[in-house]
């Protein structure tokens, strides 16, 4: 039986991702209800519905009458998607759109990662409803965030004071995308529910190194003054996993698993399946990357 999207609830549509996908949504025309925990006002014509995250019976009474749940939220708590999922479940939505946003969820060790934990939760749950016929999903595959890689320093690379932080031997090719591009894929995947039906869909912006990265960096910025660092990431993920057990909470402990992934073939490497084309999306060449680049470091100076 095919089936038509038209009513959207979108969880933490104020986020990074969450905005990208709203505005998107939008875009195309759905009918947006935000759902969150206070009442404030978005873009555009969405409605907002407050929401206590906490309470299955809460999520239930906003999501009622909804096609799609799209979960965007990206807090440490474990259990908000999980009742997100739930209320989803048991309130008849179709389809379900969890919060990866990240890495092949399938490829063996990438969930087992602490880091990752949030989202293994979500797609075991996903799949359990969906085994049991109470709803379908989809999850989002898109590697690393361009833009905010570049602009947050999560790329290892600081514009400013020019230094370089190296992941491994930098040559590992990985997928990003940027943040607009997350967006435009996810709203797509409800023009598209049987192509999508029960899978992560893999979609991308570039395939690059982050020593290509750092090479188109330079063409822009220029190639003098570098200070460049190649990092072991085995024992910095083996730090990190300590620190986190040790309960020594810190951001740099979650980034460094994600950059170790980064720097691991086995772990991130282009997409075997690519679903761009379903989903709107062209990718970006060395010229558009470098404009990106020219763009965020000219906002930080």
């Amino acid at each position: 039986m095919a089936h038509t999207i038209k009513n959207v609830a979108l969880a933490g549509g104020g986020g990074n991702v969450g905005a990208r996908v709203l505005e998107a949504l939008l875009k195309l025309d759905f009918n947006v209800t935000v759902l969150s925990r206070s009442a404030k006002s978005f873009p555009g014509a969405a409605a907002v519905k407050v929401v206590d995250f906490n309470s299955v019976e809460s999520i239930s009474a906003a999501i009622a009458g909804q096609d799609a749940v799209i979960d965007t939220t990206f807090s440490p708590d474990v259990e908000t998607p999980l009742r997100l999922i739930d209320a989803a479940a048991e309130n008849g939505v179709y389809r379900f759109i969890t919060s990866d946003f990240g890495l092949d969820p399938d490829l063996p060790g990438v969930h087992d990662m602490p880091v990752f934990g949030r989202k293994k939760a979500s797609y075991e749950a996903v799949k359990k409803h969906a085994a049991q016929n109470r709803l379908t999903y989809t999850l989002v595959a898109c590697g690393a965030f361009l833009d905010w890689s570049l602009s947050s320093g999560f790329s290892g690379l600081d514009f400013g004071a020019k230094k370089a932080f190296i992941f491994g031997d930098g040559n590992n090719v990985v997928p990003w995308t940027t943040l607009e591009d997350v967006g435009r894929a996810t709203a797509n995947v409800l023009l598209h529910p049987e192509e999508t039906v029960n899978r992560p869909v893999y979609v991308h912006s570039v395939f690059m190194s982050q020593n290509q990265i750092f090479d188109a960096t330079k063409q822009v910025l220029g190639s003098e003054g570098w200070e460049t660092t190649y990092n072991e990431m085995k024992p910095r993920l083996e730090k990190a996993l300590a620190d986190l057990n040790a309960g020594r909470i810190s951001a740099s402990v979650f980034e460094v698993q994600i950059q170790y992934c980064l720097a691991t073939k086995a772990l991130a490497h282009p997409w075997a399946r690519d679903d761009n084309a379903l989903l709107g999306l062209k990718e970006s060449d060395l010229e558009t990357v470098k404009g990106l680049i020219q763009t965020i470091a000219h906002k930080a100076g």
